[in-house]
């Protein structure tokens, strides 16, 4: 067992039910071994350590050991983190945050052209989007050839792919104003359950507070780019924004739409990334909040403060 290789007994294991893979306890101290989702393993790990009193808890990972151990550094608690590789397990080292990448400048000349339709501009890790109230209609891309980019208009590869074939390759700007419409009426308040209004909750959450920041206190604030990449639209992963609150602190907030076990780590990573020393306020919905999740926060270093929004009537 890969746990024998870091020196414990596994002889006086007691298994322990725990969602992302396997755990065990050996006294007051805890072993779990992930098997999915590795980079969002860290706070399920805290709450299961909380849950059964573990004072020393070990994590042992095949995948993203070095991000998991970054985000271990920012908890007030005794956590290990093992890489798993190739049969052999090593102590992980923490990594530095992800550096930022410029948008290229043949991608960043379709920014006024998102611009003119309506839609806002966002630049993440490189990448030229335009998102209608946080879902995003459109792209910027490189070119087939390589020798330059062009702008792709629709909600997803698969959306993409076949408003070209339906429309052609080269998006203008009053193809990409109908869509945003479209995208606009279907996520408004009042508005009738469609699949545009479900998808990137937190995003749309991340739109509202950044148009009306005094619902969570704030003065100002705007949208920045994730700690970690997002790799595809319809996948719900927390986003941030970064400003002032109606004091002059510097606040960097997390937006989530539901339950999100790992939000903690996450937004203390996306702090640890845009301002270290800020305060961390993570945004959510209405009744998101659970009392180990409340505790959870508190145990970071730097504790964050979890901040409650009603959420869009439908």
């Amino acid at each position: 067992m890969a746990a024998s290789q870091c020196g414990a007994d596994t002889a006086s294991f007691e298994s322990v039910e725990f969602p992302f893979g396997y755990a065990a306890l050996q006294g007051s101290i805890g072993w779990i071994y992930v098997a999915e989702q590795h980079a969002r393993a860290l706070s399920p790990a805290l709450l299961w350590a909380g849950k059964n009193e573990i004072v020393s808890l070990n994590v042992l990972t095949e995948s993203d050991a070095d991000v998991l151990a970054r985000r271990a550094q920012l908890f007030d608690s005794d956590i290990s983190i093992w890489d798993v590789a190739n049969g052999r397990v090593t102590r992980a080292t923490a990594t530095g945050p992800l550096p930022s990448t410029k948008v290229p400048d043949t991608h960043e000349q379709f920014a006024l052209m998102i611009e003119a339709s309506g839609a806002d501009v966002v630049r993440e890790h490189g990448l030229l989007t335009g998102e209608v109230l946080g879902l995003e209609v459109c792209r910027v891309v490189n070119d087939d050839a390589g020798d330059g980019a062009r702008l792709e208009i629709g909600v997803g590869a698969h959306d993409r792919e076949t408003f070209q074939l339906v429309h052609g390759r080269d998006a203008t700007v009053e193809s990409l104003a109908r869509v945003a419409g479209i995208v606009r009426d279907h996520r408004t308040e009042g508005s009738v359950p469609h699949p545009l209004n479900r998808l990137a909750p937190e995003r749309l959450l991340r739109h509202r507070i950044v148009a009306s920041p005094e619902f969570i206190g704030a003065a100002h604030l705007q949208p920045i780019e994730p700690p970690v990449r997002r790799m595809n639209v319809k996948d719900e992963m927390p986003c941030v924004a970064l400003g002032t609150l109606a004091n002059g602190t510097p606040v960097v907030v997390a937006c989530t739409a539901s339950i999100d076990v790992d939000v903690v780590a996450f937004g203390a990573d996306a702090r640890l990334r845009a301002a270290p020393n800020a305060e961390l306020f993570i945004a959510t919905h209405t009744n998101n909040v659970t009392p180990s999740l409340h505790k959870l926060a508190q145990s970071l270093r730097n504790p964050a403060r979890f901040v409650e929004v009603s959420p869009v009537r439908r």
